[in-house]
């Protein structure tokens, strides 16, 4: 039984009238786990049981468009001068 159908089993159960710790207890979940399902079972809708991308929504650590445009023409204008530092096998 893949992850999908056992989260649609505990809440099926659920729905049933089992008691919650009964139903985590009996798959070897956690309560977190089955909350959770609860959860996005109630308000996702019908594809609820699908996970779900742990990409961040932001990354704080990431630079804006016209700074990034700023390193790259820095770095273009550099490579021209006599001296750049292209490395030991630059020359």
């Amino acid at each position: 039984m893949d992850s999908k159908e056992l989260r649609e089993k505990a809440i099926k159960r659920y729905e049933n009238g089992e008691s919650p710790k009964e139903i985590y207890q009996s798959l070897g979940k956690g309560k977190t786990w089955f909350f959770k399902w609860l959860k996005r079972y109630k308000l996702d809708g019908k594809d609820w049981a699908r996970s779900h991308s742990r990409r961040p929504h932001q990354s704080p650590k990431r630079i804006d468009k016209i700074m990034e445009q700023t390193v790259m023409e820095t770095r273009k204008s550099l490579e021209k001068k006599l001296y750049a530092q292209r490395g030991s096998t630059g020359y």
